[in-house]
C-alpha cells in the first residue's frame, strides 16, 4: 500500500526547536536583565521538557505549563544562589512566548523533504504546543508554503501520543485507509507513540544519534534526506 499523506511533528523535527528556545530564553532574561549561559539554558530545557511529558501523560494542561515551568525554573535557580527578580512567573511567561513566537528556525534539510514531497502528497503538520506561538511561527515560515494544513494540540484539545490530530489530519485529507499514511517525528513517547495508536506507519528522525532501543517506529532515518527517501519509496 502506498502512502498519499505525511503527517509531520514541527519542533525538533522540522524546525529546530532547541536553537529557538535559546534564542528567546536569552531575550527573555536580558530583558529581566538576565545574563544566560550554557548551564542556565541547559536548566531550562530539563525543566520545560518535564512540564510538557507531564502533558502527554495527561497530568497538566498547556495553560498551566506556560506558567508552572517558569516558576519551577525560577525556584531551581534560587537553589543555585542565582539572584532572580521579584517578577510573577505568568509575566515571565508572557515574555518568553512573545520572543518564542519570532523563532521559526528550520532543521537542516526541512526545506528539501517538504518540497520534495508535497510534490507528491499532502503533508499535514500535526504538532504539540501553544496556538499562539505555533501559529506566529508557521505562518511567517518559508516552510509554510509546503504544508497543506496545520493542527495544534492547544486548538484541537488533544496533546500526542493521542492519536486524535493525526486521525483528523487524515479526515481532513479524505485518507480513510491507515495504510497511507505515515508520521514523521522525533519524540519516541509523542510521535511515534501517537502514529501507533493511530495504526499508521512511522518514521523516526534520530537527526544522527543511535535510536532508543523498542522505539517502535516503522523505519529510522538519521536525516531528513533519509526520512524523504523512506516516505517517496512507498509514495
Amino acid at each position: 500500500m502506498r502512502y498519499s499523506i505525511l503527517l509531520a511533528d514541527a519542533d525538533g523535527t522540522l524546525f529546530d526547536f532547541h536553537a529557538g528556545e535559546r534564542k528567546a530564553l536569552t531575550v527573555t532574561m536580558n530583558t529581566l536583565g538576565m545574563a544566560v549561559n550554557d548551564d542556565l539554558v541547559a536548566l531550562y530545557s530539563r525543566v520545560n521538557l518535564s512540564h510538557w511529558l507531564r502533558l502527554e501523560r495527561g497530568e497538566t494542561t498547556q495553560a498551566r505549563l506556560r506558567v508552572e515551568r517558569f516558576a519551577d525554573y525560577w525556584q531551581e535557580l534560587r537553589a543555585l544562589g542565582v539572584a532572580v527578580p521579584d517578577v510573577p512567573p505568568e509575566n515571565v511567561s508572557e515574555l518568553f512566548v512573545e520572543a518564542l513566537s519570532a523563532q521559526r528556525i528550520p532543521m537542516p534539510g526541512a526545506e528539501a523533504l517538504l518540497k520534495s514531497v508535497s510534490a507528491q502528497m499532502p503533508v499535514y503538520l500535526v504538532t504539540n504546543g501553544i496556538a499562539r506561538v505555533q501559529r506566529a511561527r508557521f505562518e511567517q515560515s518559508e516552510l509554510r508554503l509546503y504544508m497543506t494544513d496545520i493542527l495544534i494540540s492547544e486548538e484541537l484539545g488533544h496533546a500526542k501520543p493521542d492519536p486524535f490530530m493525526l486521525l483528523e489530519a487524515m479526515r481532513r485529507a479524505g485518507v480513510t485507509d491507515p495504510r497511507r499514511a505515515v508520521m514523521l517525528g522525533d519524540s519516541v513517547s509523542a510521535d511515534i507513540g501517537a502514529a501507533n495508536l493511530a495504526q499508521v506507519d512511522s518514521v523516526l528522525f534520530t537527526n544522527g544519534k543511535p535510536a532508543p532501543e523498542s522505539h517502535g517506529a516503522t523505519f529510522v532515518a538519521p536525516t531528513l534526506a533519509d526520512a524523504a527517501q523512506r516516505v517517496l519509496a512507498q509514495a
